[in-house]
């Protein structure tokens, strides 16, 4: 049989490190082993009480058309409504795009935005799917480094290093998939005033999924507020009910934006997924409105500040086991280089977490996909027991490691 031709554009694409890990764990578990699965990108609540009976009454009520391409306008005027009190500045309902997830949202983006040789600016470490979007797109993805001693954070200097004149999309996340770091005021305007200097071609792409789980005194800090007015205008925020709502499989994300690049986006969305689901726009419009919900993603924050503080006085007790505190998310970025290298037992995070997978049973995915050898990024999405025991698991197993 003839082998199918397969392009270079999917060739260039590789597969989701923190999926790979989660489908590896769904196998072992499969087979009867009892993984402890600190991988997870999703809340393991249930979505609020309201958005359940929302897209009950709506399914019960008839039949479920096709929405339009850009998303209900009943949504769209209710994100514009959220977007305006967390940002400072009001939104027409053609300045809005409602897509099948926010990674959705952010593929249209790099597609619509970027042409061949153009330059996406990542801050590393990064969400595993930035680059490969900008890749599909043929894009050129420029890493800014980050350190653990900067606070993962962005500094103004590496920025202006990376900018050039083909930089179309600097990209921001704040608070960060994979370290939970959290740009403030301070840090988005000294940055602003790079972009406005060196980048008056360039747009901000702001990855807002988590801006509603922060922690102790961090604020979350609206970019098209604190870029500046110059920089602001060009700032493209991206957001959904994934995160906030414990609503992941619903799938829906959106940004705000231009209106000419939301007409762009819309373009490329209607030749490919047409309109996000109409059902999971009814159970998104009741997260957004329903007064019943703010108390129920309070309590859910609630149990994420309380395991956050469980996870990282765990860690305390582990040598080689270093991590700042997030300012957000749900997720820890460990340092675990002690444990990798020539004089060590695994070469590098890769081994060392698909050993802890399959011999201690415990998944954690590395940071090499993340854009940072010798790290770990552990999800607290799970309940107390299952951090106990997996912290346990992992001192136990770090323990035994001789160190490179």
């Amino acid at each position: 049989m003839t082998q199918a031709p397969i392009s270079t554009r999917a060739d260039r694409i590789k597969p989701s490190a923190t999926l790979a890990v989660s489908g590896r764990a769904g196998e072992l578990r499969a087979e009867g082993k009892q993984v402890l699965n600190f991988s997870a990108g999703e809340p393991d609540f249930s979505p609020p009480s309201a958005v359940t009976r929302a897209v009950a009454e709506a399914a019960a009520a008839g039949p479920i058309h096709y929405a339009p391409v850009p998303g209900t306008p009943a949504l769209r005027d209710a994100i514009a409504k959220t977007l305006c009190a967390v940002h400072g500045r009001s939104f027409e309902r053609n300045e809005i795009l409602v897509s099948c997830g926010a990674k959705h949202s952010l593929a249209n983006l790099f597609l619509s935005m970027c042409d061949p040789g153009d330059e996406v600016v990542i801050p590393s470490p990064y969400w595993v799917s930035y680059p490969d979007m900008a890749g599909l797109a043929e894009a050129v993805s420029v890493f800014v480094p980050t350190t653990r001693a900067e606070g993962w954070r962005m500094r103004p200097e590496a920025l202006e290093a990376a900018i050039s004149p083909r930089t179309r999309l600097i990209v921001l996340n704040s608070p960060s998939n994979p370290t939970g770091a959290g740009y403030r005021e301070a840090d988005l305007a000294a940055l602003g005033e790079v972009i406005a200097a060196k980048a008056p071609q360039a747009y901000v792409l702001s990855d807002d999924i988590y801006r509603d789980l922060v922690y102790d005194d961090f604020t979350y800090a609206s970019p098209i507020a604190a870029l500046g007015p110059e920089v602001g205008s060009r700032v493209i925020a991206v957001d959904g009910v994934s995160k906030t709502f414990a609503m992941t499989g619903y799938r829906i994300g959106y940004f705000a934006g231009p209106k000419e690049v939301v007409a762009a986006a819309s373009r490329i969305q209607s030749q490919t997924t047409s309109g996000a689901t109409t059902l999971s726009m009814v159970a998104a419009l009741a997260a957004l409105t329903d007064p019943s919900v703010p108390a129920e993603v309070a309590a859910m924050k609630q149990a994420f500040t309380r395991r956050r503080s469980l996870v990282l006085e765990g860690l305390a007790e582990i040598p080689g086991a270093e991590a700042l505190p997030p300012d957000g998310a749900f997720y820890v970025f460990v340092d675990v280089s002690r444990h990798t290298g020539e004089k060590a037992r695994h070469a590098d995070d890769i081994e060392l977490a698909k050993w802890l997978l399959e011999e201690k049973l415990v998944a954690a995915v590395p940071g090499t996909p993340f854009g940072a050898p010798g790290h770990l990024r552990m999800s607290y999405a799970t309940d107390d027991a299952t951090l106990t025991e997996g912290l346990s698991r992992i001192g136990d197993a770090l323990r035994s490691l001789p160190t490179g």
